[in-house]
């Protein structure tokens, strides 16, 4: 009777050893082989001409993507250029697409040493930690390129946020003092809100160019450059676009496209002009943005003499110089202003309307419009945060959540985005936010251009010697002499 168990006991061990590697049944499996060696070894062994080949197509949608894709291993790496151009001159590697969001929390992303990116076409979203912000102001943006002014020294910087290259530029200080101060238009205000763009000088070179608000000149310089040189004057624009490399704008006076950079030597540096029939032209509203490729002159004007009622679009053809109209957008949507505009694909962004344009209505208590050009209906999207009869008793607030059209909305409009503060609800700011708005006169005091070493009679002497230089350079370059429709 105890020997029953000890022969079931065997038994169950023999068909239990069958199935276990190593054990000892006569009827045991081997182990499998592992299956992940063989394929590390050939995705890491790619031909070179594959592996460049896939990277490439990541390169074109996301220089992130690309980023990643290099960081995967050894031969990956050595099979692909670095993206870290020290120049910024190579376009394939600007972070194209990446748009910056606010916070909305008043916090300025100067201070905050963060900005957080959205990319408008894959919708991917980073948060980005930037120490190279600190004691420096946000004065543009051009392919996702950050453009700095140093608030102590005056000096210009693009910064790449994602592989942290950064480009130096010449310092304002002598421009500043020598030129731009003796003016008799100059307001230090306008220094302060400084707008600048990234063109692309050669194939080894940036160039950044410069203008300033109510002030009629446009200044630019490259890394190499010993100084800045004036491009323009007497010229203002009421939008700009860099677009291929170059930097395009569009007077208010007369109607005009100009090629700002570079100049069209031994050619007429407009492009194109807006028809006439859009009523007069200080009445109009005029916008460039880039669509899928293409640039796009909109035009917002009256029908009526009471109001803004109609949106006009164009499609400019750089080499014949023409404008041909038109009427609708696709799945595609537009985000306008006088500071940056921006085109978004609707159907990956299902809160964002589709053949629409999102804008900021002139002169309008309520400004957030959406105008729709398949019925051409205008519509507000929100209201002030604050009724007239109560401002005395509100407090500074913050309505969140926000949806992805007001963020898209700041992101086009300079001052609120950089002060931290979404446009919808502070592109007013009532007398009562005393505290607001003293903020707001600090960070605008930050900017100090220090002034050149030197004796008295030595500055003068400098000065007017930079005169004539810059006098000079305005007339090499712009070609005084040569026949232009450019109005000023």
């Amino acid at each position: 009777m105890e020997e029953t168990p000890r022969s079931s006991g065997k038994r169950k061990a023999a068909a239990f050893n069958a199935f276990i590697p190593g054990g000892g049944g006569k009827r045991r499996m081997e182990a499998p082989a592992p299956s992940s060696a063989p394929e590390e070894r050939y995705w890491t062994s790619l031909h070179q001409d594959i592996t460049r080949l896939i990277a490439e197509r990541l390169l074109e949608e996301d220089v992130t993507e690309y980023i990643v894709f290099r960081a995967v291993c050894t031969h990956w790496r050595s099979s692909t250029p670095s993206p870290r151009d020290p120049t910024l001159a190579d376009r394939r590697f600007h972070p194209r697409g990446w748009v910056a969001l606010c916070e909305g929390t008043g916090v300025r992303p100067v201070d905050a040493e963060v900005i957080t990116f959205f990319h408008s076409s894959t919708g991917r979203v980073r948060r980005v930690h930037l120490w190279e912000l600190q004691g420096q102001r946000i004065v543009g943006f051009t392919d996702g390129l950050i453009l700095l002014l140093d608030t102590g020294t005056a000096i210009v910087r693009v910064l790449h946020p994602f592989t942290r290259v950064i480009v130096r530029l010449p310092h304002l200080t002598g421009f500043f003092h020598r030129v731009l101060s003796k003016q008799a238009w100059f307001k230090m205000d306008s220094f302060v809100w400084l707008n600048a763009a990234v063109c692309v000088a050669s194939s080894t070179s940036i160039a950044v160019v410069v203008w300033f608000p109510n002030m009629p000149v446009v200044i630019c310089a490259k890394p190499s450059s010993k100084d800045w040189v004036i491009l323009h004057i007497n010229i203002q624009f009421t939008n700009t676009l860099p677009f291929n490399g170059r930097l395009y704008g569009v007077t208010q006076v007369g109607r005009q496209l100009v090629q700002v950079y570079p100049l069209r030597k031994h050619a007429d540096a407009v492009v194109a002009e807006v028809p006439k029939d859009l009523g007069n032209p200080r009445s109009c509203h005029y916008y460039l943005v880039e669509l899928m490729g293409a640039m796009l002159v909109a035009v917002l004007h009256k029908i009526s003499s009471e109001s803004f009622n109609s949106f006009t679009l164009f499609k400019v053809d750089l080499c014949r110089q023409e404008l041909s109209r038109v009427t609708s957008l696709g799945d595609r949507t537009l985000f306008l202003s006088h500071d940056r505009c921006l085109s978004v694909p609707a159907k990956d962004l299902p809160s964002i309307t589709s053949n629409c344009i999102y804008f900021a209505m002139p002169k309008a208590c309520k400004p957030v419009t959406v105008h729709s050009l398949k019925d051409g209906s205008f519509e507000t999207l929100s209201s002030l945060c604050q009724e007239n009869d109560k401002l005395m008793a509100m407090t500074l607030t913050f309505v969140k959540p926000y949806t992805l059209a007001d963020h898209l909305l700041t992101y086009c409009h300079h001052r609120e985005w950089t002060r931290g503060l979404m446009f919808h609800e502070f592109h007013f700011i009532p007398a009562c936010w005393t505290k607001l708005r003293k903020r707001i006169s600090v960070q605008d005091s930050e900017v100090v251009v220090p002034r050149p070493r030197g004796s008295v009679e030595q500055l003068k002497r400098l000065e007017i010697r930079d005169l004539l230089r810059f006098a000079s350079s305005f007339g090499s370059n712009y070609g005084i002499g040569t026949r232009s429709r450019l109005t000023s």
